[in-house]
């Protein structure tokens, strides 16, 4: 299943157009952690920022804030 991990921080979106082929829920989970560990690292530039994965269905699998 394809993934999609996309970025908000505050009013503006970076979408994922692309996505990620994954084989199951868990490790897109795990990426989006990474993700966001990543976003953390920049500072303030992304501190508020938030990292939501979506399949390719358009379901919400995970959220989590960069720290």
């Amino acid at each position: 299943m394809r993934y999609f991990f996309h970025i908000l921080d505050g009013p503006k979106v970076f979408p994922d157009e692309i996505g990620s082929r994954l084989s199951n829920p868990k490790f897109a989970i795990t990426q989006a952690r990474a993700l966001a560990t990543e976003l953390g690292k920049a500072g303030a530039l992304c501190g508020s920022s938030l990292v939501f994965v979506l399949d390719e269905n358009g379901n919400r699998i995970f959220r989590c804030r960069a720290n």
